[in-house]
Formats: structure tokens, C-alpha cells, sequence
């Protein structure tokens, strides 16, 4: 079995569209969906609640939209949720459709380590689907998946699928691999701007780790490596998870697996520009890289610092002192604590997703 975890902090109307896109294969019996509502500051659980009863079949469909074929129309299914709390475990058959309210958005990691736990407590699933919530699945994703699993060797402990933009649909983002720089503690999607017709090499060179807005971990290998680290509010869990991960388990990226994301509208990470990001996502990006170099490339401490403190002169020429300030600060501090939103009576605006 396959279960499919999703995790939101908001934007319901993405989320929906997601779940619609699945519909069809939790339908047939092919997966299983966990929807982990990240103490969302909307009305995202009450819309979940009228998606699943139909209510929203009588939306107009998006004018121009080359992907909505695979979500529309947003018909619902005839299910309910079964709702979990993310603590204790019930130790209970996965429901095909599982909705968790945390109480308080503890981060990515933490968001997704809750579903992870609920998929794990039935012995039947399989592997865990990570996806992002701002993703529609191709309608036969999830069948290449199922094949994926049942033909790779069991030593293959994680999986990567093909991911394109969904405002340029034949463009991809990532085959499914990233590639990390250990000397600069950077990271870039292989084949990002491609044409998803081209003949792509799907090699998952190391050091490196599956791009995470599509990521799938077989139930074995989560078991024995454990769940995503939740040292930090968000970025890093992927190559963290990898390299505890490469010793004993192997890659495979699935080229007829498809998604296409929206990317990183929740909490302002998909600008190029690092002006145009929040500070949590900056300042969280920063600490991440030198956490992670700390803990499985120690001996290039010395170039990802001297790249960082670039990064502070960086901000200064742009005329941002306050945030060159601030990753002063967080590298001086060994990039811990991690930069977590500040505790407010309103909601944070940029809580990862």
C-alpha cells in the first residue's frame, strides 16, 4: 500500500486541487491520503471538509490552465476523513482519507513526521509518499509508483519523480535529484528548464538527495533510518535524511512518474532574488547549510563560512544592514539555534508548508 502524505499550512485551494488530482487512485484502492493541517491560520480544514462532501463541483474551472484536466472537475469523493490526533498512535487501519490538526506548526519536518507516523502504524503500507500540498499528480503517478516499488531491488529505500513547473507544464524542474556542493553548502535541481521530452540522464549522484516537493521513502528504509530531522523549522531535511540514509539504501528516479508544483508561495522561498524571500526562509536556508556541513562534511567548514559571511557583505551592498545583522548573528552562532517564527497572538505569515 501506498500512503500519500500532504502537509498544509493554508492555501486550501492548492491542497484540494492536489487531493482531487489523487481521487482517482485512492478510489481504485491504489494509495492512501493523509492530509496534515499544520495548525493552519484560514479556513483550510473547514474547506477540506466541504471538498470531500462534493461541495465544490460547482466552482468555475480555471480559464487557461493547461493542468487542470488532471484535477477538475472538484467533485469530492463519497468518503469522509477519518480524523487523527498526532498523538498518541491509535495503532488503526489506514482510512483511504486521514486528516490530522496539530495544534500549533512546529515546522516541515514535524508537519510530515505526524503523517509519516500514522502511515507507519499500518503494517500494510509499503512506502510513503512526502508531497507537496502546491503539486496535481499526473493521472498515472501513482500506478508508477506502485511499479517502481514492486521492481526495484529492496535495498532502494527512496524514490524521485519527475517534476515541472505548473505555470510551463512540458518544463521540468527537477527529474527528481539534487545535487549538493559540499565545498558551498548550495544545492541545484538536475535538468531544472529542460524539456520534459528530452532524453534525461536520472543518475542520483552523491552527494545529493531526492528533490523533496515529490519524495518517496519505502516504509523499511524510514524505519531504519528514522523520520526527517526536526532540528530546524524547515530546509535540509532532504539531505539530511540522504546522507544518514546512503551508507545502507540506495535512489531510484521514476521518469514516468509526473508532478507538476507551483512552488514556494507559502512562505515567500521561490524568488531567485534573496531580497524578494521572507527572513524566516533566508535566515532558515542559512542555518540549514551550516548545520548540515557541521554533521556530514565537517572538513569544509571553512569554505561554507567564508561563502557565508560573503553573503552578509552581500546584503549590505543591497542596503539591507538589519538582515546582514541578523546572518551575522546566526553564523557567529554556528547557525543554532534555528530560526523558528517569532511566538505572536497573530499566526506566523510565513510558516512553511
Amino acid at each position: 500500500m501506498l500512503a500519500i502524505v500532504i502537509l498544509q499550512f493554508g492555501r486550501w485551494r492548492d491542497t484540494i486541487a492536489c487531493l482531487q488530482s489523487l481521487a482517482p487512485a485512492v478510489a481504485a484502492g491504489d494509495a492512501r491520503v493523509i492530509v496534515v493541517d499544520n495548525a493552519s491560520p484560514d479556513h483550510s480544514v473547514p474547506e477540506l471538509q466541504r471538498w470531500i462532501r462534493g461541495a465544490h463541483a460547482t466552482t468555475a474551472r480555471p480559464i487557461h490552465d493547461t493542468v487542470a484536466s488532471h484535477w477538475w472537475p472538484l467533485a469530492g469523493t463519497d468518503a469522509t476523513w477519518d480524523v487523527r490526533s498526532p498523538s498518541p498512535p491509535s495503532h488503526e487501519a489506514l482510512a483511504a482519507w486521514t486528516l490530522c490538526v496539530t495544534e500549533q506548526n512546529e515546522g516541515f519536518a514535524s508537519g510530515m513526521n505526524h503523517g509519516i507516523r500514522i502511515a507507519l502504524e499500518d503494517p500494510r503500507v509499503e512506502a510513503v509518499w512526502l508531497l507537496n500540498n502546491d503539486t496535481v499528480a499526473d493521472h498515472g503517478t501513482v500506478a508508477a509508483i506502485r511499479r517502481a516499488l514492486a521492481e526495484s531491488p529492496l535495498n532502494v529505500g527512496q524514490f524521485g519523480t519527475t517534476v515541472c513547473y505548473y505555470d510551463r507544464p512540458t518544463i521540468v524542474q527537477s527529474v527528481g535529484w539534487c545535487r549538493w556542493n559540499s565545498w558551498l553548502a548550495t544545492s541545484h535541481r538536475v535538468h531544472d528548464g529542460a524539456s520534459v521530452s528530452q532524453q534525461l540522464s536520472r543518475v542520483p549522484r552523491l552527494p545529493g538527495y531526492v528533490y523533496g516537493a515529490s519524495w518517496i521513502l519505502r516504509a523499511s528504509a524510514l524505519r531504519d533510518v528514522g523520520p526527517l530531522s526536526e532540528e530546524g523549522f524547515l530546509y535540509g531535511e532532504e539531505i539530511d535524511w540522504s546522507c544518514r540514509a546512503s551508507r545502507r539504501w540506495g535512489t531510484r528516479l521514476i521518469p514516468d512518474a509526473i508532478v507538476w508544483h507551483r512552488e514556494g508561495a507559502t512562505i515567500g522561498a521561490g524568488a531567485a532574488d534573496v531580497t524578494q524571500r521572507s527572513e524566516l526562509a533566508d535566515l532558515s536556508g542559512i542555518s540549514a547549510r551550516l548545520r548540515v556541513t557541521r554533521r556530514f562534511f565537517p572538513n569544509r567548514l571553512p569554505s561554507v563560512y567564508s561563502s557565508l559571511f560573503g553573503a552578509v557583505l552581500n546584503r549590505l551592498r543591497r542596503g539591507d544592514p538589519r538582515r546582514a545583522a541578523a546572518v551575522t548573528r546566526l553564523l557567529l552562532r554556528g547557525g543554532l539555534p534555528a530560526p523558528r517564527p517569532v511566538p505572536s497572538s497573530d499566526p506566523p505569515s510565513s510558516a512553511q508548508s
